[in-house]
């Protein structure tokens, strides 16, 4: 039985009669009322009605008789020992120059992995237990009491000596770097913490955001990304980072000299001409001796590329740059160099990308092809490792395959033939060995291990690791991948993963998920929780690989974006309409789900059919696509959304904002909306202002139309394990309530 709800009885906001005028092509001038433009500012007033919703929101969730038992249910199968957790690097062991391997392990339930190293220089037969093989090098759990302090970035220099690395607070993109010697790790001392800032190096390096550390092969210091000063964040030990709206712009390379000050790093790189312009970095793997500059303008697969010589260059802002990309044509990643040559990963001319090479040396600068293009897989990741060879990792139909290339671009052999999933690989040139972490919709992990020392190729490749699980059966569980078509003919494939004792007749529940933007691929990845959701509520799991998304190139990505976003909305929504009419779900049944992009969830509920969804939660969701331009990095997305500010832009972006077309002839499904105060990519207000606008207008509407506010989180990355199972229970437990979804027991 549903949870019992009473409409108009929501925490009232006030409505103002603020309006913005946009210009039309169409149209010319238009006026767009914004009631609740005020729910932008961080004022008393709405705090106090962030606190009124969250109240409210709690009053209903916790009237669901199975909340604690579904938070309890997630929490045992969530402790296991993990190959690998959220937000951090991939988790194989890697040799660093100390002579030493290092690793994340997260025991189970443990707030944030922890990064282990071994005691000496031979690679550990079992690197997950805290024995004889192995250390805590560095325990994130002791940087605060709640979990709510995580790592961002880390990277050891190539002496050996020295680690540097990013701390981010309450979920914050923003964070600070600091520097500890590899001699003096941050671990529990006979049990009792350990004073991070006691034993670290003096450096604080800080306004830190969307930046890597480059050491410099002196290791005397390193590169790094930053803003310009900001008040608003107090002291770096404070977690005031992350709750303004400020729009992120003219961001800066700094270089930074080990043992000085902030306030004495070298100014490498600034244009104030282009401030939306961000830069990465990064350096030669093998000689060290090229600084390579990747710039971009949005998050649109184009880049230029610009190479420094440290041999001929004294850092700073009078380096010459040799600009070998100097257009925003095309999108070039560097693998490797072998002197001179230059091998790059590349979409020039290759919507599913290919390698090429570039030979600084030669003055004509020709772009030589040396892997081509494949029509048919998507060249996902290339890894230069084992001294001549490539690591190859393609995505045909959304399954990643591995292969072995030689530097000539000779393909050698397929790894793993045999394995569906997803994939990712993690080694070097100098190393002997490289690592792939195989995983997927009943694979909890499985790491491997490509060893060149072995003298027997069939033995090359083996298992290092698997994931052992006490709680949830992976074999219980199956999945299948189904294609459909989208409105407009276009064929869709979706992964349907259910457990065994789940009806095919019709009556199930789904829960369908999916991203569609970006170009993010949404892969076969492993999760307790909605294993543990689809288990004891008897339903099916779909996995929706939208347009939009990088699954199958750039043509793919291009089809749902600006004036095709549509076409993201249409996939999904047919989606639903393929698992009512081919008895995979109820109909009514049908429960949507973006982890990261809320705008796809709140689009479909507000253009679907009455009934096409049974539920929906909308998570961190940009849904003023009027105003997303404005607050901190959002101007980036013009590349997927349009400009809002252009008149043609306009005139496909208004019909389709959530908060500017809640419909009010058709009953909306229950729907919760999810953001947290410290997210400061997707900030807050975007929910706010639509949970105002939907309660306001849909008064009376018989479903619950909540939101929840995460407390001292941000948009996803950091979060601590319990705030994730507590999340999850909150989310699953709302769908269930609302939906009278019986508890399965004895499954």
């Amino acid at each position: 039985m549903s949870t019992p709800w009473k409409p108009n009885q929501y925490p009232r906001a006030r409505r103002s009669d603020h309006v913005d005028i946009y210009k039309s092509e169409k149209q010319g001038e238009v006026r767009v009322p914004d009631p609740y433009q005020w729910l932008e500012e961080p004022t008393d007033e709405t705090d106090q009605w962030t606190t009124a919703q969250d109240a409210f929101t709690r009053s209903y969730l916790d009237k669901n008789p199975d909340r604690t038992k579904l938070e309890q249910e997630i929490r045992a199968n969530t402790d296991y020992a993990k190959l690998r957790f959220i937000s951090l690097e991939f988790s194989a062991p890697s040799l660093k120059h100390d002579g030493r391997w290092y690793w994340y392990y997260n025991s189970g339930l443990q707030p944030q992995a922890v990064i282990y190293r071994s005691k000496d220089a031979n690679l550990p037969e079992e690197p997950w237990e805290n024995g004889p093989s192995g250390e805590v090098y560095f325990d994130p759990n002791l940087l605060s009491t709640d979990g709510t302090a995580a790592l961002s970035v880390t990277a050891f220099s190539r002496s050996g000596e020295y680690f540097a690395y990013g701390i981010s607070l309450s979920g914050s993109d923003f964070y600070t770097v600091y520097v500890r010697r590899t001699s003096d790790p941050l671990s529990a001392i006979e049990g009792h913490p350990n004073d991070h800032h006691a034993t670290r190096l003096p450096e604080e390096i800080r306004f830190v955001k969307f930046s890597s550390v480059t050491w410099t092969h002196d290791s005397k210091g390193f590169f790094y990304q930053r803003f310009p000063n900001r008040v608003s964040h107090g002291l770096a030990t404070e977690d005031k980072a992350g709750t303004e709206t400020t729009d992120d712009k003219d961001a800066m390379v700094y270089y930074h000299k080990i043992g000085t000050p902030q306030s004495e790093d070298i100014l490498v790189m600034k244009d104030a001409e282009h401030p939306e312009w961000m830069w990465g970095t990064s350096i030669s793997e093998v000689d060290g001796r090229y600084l390579f500059l990747d710039i971009v303008k949005d998050t649109g697969k184009q880049n230029l590329l610009w190479i420094a010589d440290l041999q001929e260059n004294q850092i700073g802002q009078n380096m010459k740059w040799d600009k070998i990309v100097n257009e925003f044509e095309s999108e070039y990643t560097v693998i490797a160099n072998d002197g001179t040559k230059l091998y790059l990963r590349t979409n020039e001319n290759a919507p599913q990308y290919k390698v090429i090479t570039i030979d600084l040396a030669d003055p004509s600068r020709e772009h030589k092809v040396l892997i081509p293009e494949v029509k048919d897989a998507y060249l996902e990741d290339v890894t230069a490792v084992g001294d001549d060879k490539l690591a190859v990792v393609y995505k045909r139909n959304v399954m990643d395959e591995i292969y072995l290339y030689s530097m000539e671009g000779k393909q050698l052999t397929r790894l793993a033939p045999d394995f569906v999933g997803a994939t990712e690989v993690a080694g070097r040139r100098a190393q002997s060995n490289f690592f792939a972490l195989l995983t997927g919709f009943t694979n909890p992990g499985i790491v491997a291990r490509y060893n060149f020392d072995e003298p027997s190729e069939e033995k090359r490749w083996s298992i290092y690791r698997s994931t052992t699980m006490s709680g949830l059966v992976p074999e219980e569980f199956s999945a299948e991948q189904v294609w459909y078509k989208s409105k407009d003919g276009t064929k869709v494939p979706m992964f349907i993963v259910k457990h065994k004792s789940t009806k095919s007749d019709g009556t199930a529940p789904a829960i369908q998920y999916g991203y569609g933007g970006f170009s993010i691929s949404i892969s076969p990845s492993f999760s307790p929780t909605i294993l543990t959701f689809i288990k004891m509520y008897g339903a099916v799991f779909a996995s929706v690989n939208i347009r939009g998304g990088g699954e199958f190139g750039d043509e793919w990505h291009l089809a749902g974006t600006r004036e095709r976003k549509i076409n993201v909305f249409d996939d999904f929504i047919a989606a639903a309409e393929y698992l009512v009419d081919n008895k995979i779900a109820a109909p009514g049944k049908v429960i949507i789900n973006a982890m990261i992009p809320g705008l796809l969830v709140a689009a479909c509920v507000n253009i679907a059919p009455e009934g096409t969804f049974g539920a929906a939660v909308a998570e961190v969701g940009v849904l003023d696509l009027l105003k997303f331009a404005d607050f901190t990095v959002g101007k980036a997305w013009t590349s997927d959304y349009g400009n809002p500010y252009d008149p043609h832009d306009f005139d496909f972006i208004y019909p389709i904002s959530p908060l500017h077309n809640v419909p009010t002839d058709k009953i909306l499904p229950p729907l919760l909306l999810m953001t947290a105060d410290h997210d400061d990519r997707v900030v807050p207000l975007h929910s706010y202002k639509y949970a105002a606008t939907l309660q306001h207008t849909l008064a009376d509407s018989p479903h619950p139309l909540l939101i929840r506010i995460g407390k001292k989180a941000g948009h996803g990355a950091g979060k601590a394990t319990e705030k994730r199972i507590q999340d999850a229970a909150d989310k699953w437990g709302f769908v269930a309530q609302s939906l009278g979804m019986k508890w399965q027991d004895g499954q």
